[in-house]
């Protein structure tokens, strides 16, 4: 697969957490501290007016990182946007990596806490990876392999609906346990930091 696009969403737990919760400063405190590693964070844009949007963005030049609530569903998306080296496996690694680093920050400030039974992966590119039955037929064995070693003994399951409407998107539903922080280790030996 040569899309280079890719989208990870991990979900809220309680879609609650957010009331209150002002996320500008605390994506500005990523940009002043250079918190987020390989990633060169310029800005940080606010859409939490806009309904079923993409809530709060943190814009750097490789991805963008947003507290968005698309589907009803509140989560951090993490969406890259340049190319990555290295195999379709090797970029699930490094993508999969920044969303849970990302979700990791949030877990220790604002306090926020996500899951990890379900999670969603998306391609953004309808030239490379449309939303069809083959695209998954060529995507399902590199992504099954990487969750094989992202969950451990966990089982999970993929579920993909065909649509000319929407992204290619996989639904990843697991029976893990794991804290987002025990899935960031367990990724320190599938693709350099």
């Amino acid at each position: 697969m040569q899309a280079q696009k890719l989208c990870v969403k991990l979900f809220l737990k309680d879609p609650a957490q957010l009331h209150g919760v002002k996320l500008v400063p605390v994506f500005q405190s990523w940009i002043q501290m250079h918190a987020v590693e390989d990633h060169l964070a310029i800005d940080v844009a606010d859409y939490e007016h806009v309904p079923d949007g993409p809530g709060t963005v943190l814009v750097t030049l490789e991805a963008n990182f947003s507290l968005e609530s698309i589907g009803g569903r509140p989560g951090l998306m993490y969406q890259r946007k340049q190319p990555l080296p290295g195999s379709f496996g090797e970029r699930l690694a490094v993508v999969f990596r920044a969303a849970l680093q990302g979700a990791a920050r949030l877990e220790e400030y604002p306090g926020l806490a996500f899951r990890t039974d379900e999670i969603s992966f998306r391609i953004a590119d309808r030239l490379l990876a449309p939303n069809t039955a083959e695209t998954f037929a060529v995507v399902k064995p590199e992504l099954e392999a990487f969750l094989h070693k992202l969950f451990g003994s966990a089982s999970f399951q993929l579920e993909h609906t065909a649509s000319r409407e929407k992204l290619f998107e996989v639904e990843i539903k697991s029976a893990t346990t794991a804290s987002v922080l025990d899935l960031l280790g367990g990724l320190s030996s599938l693709a350099p930091a």
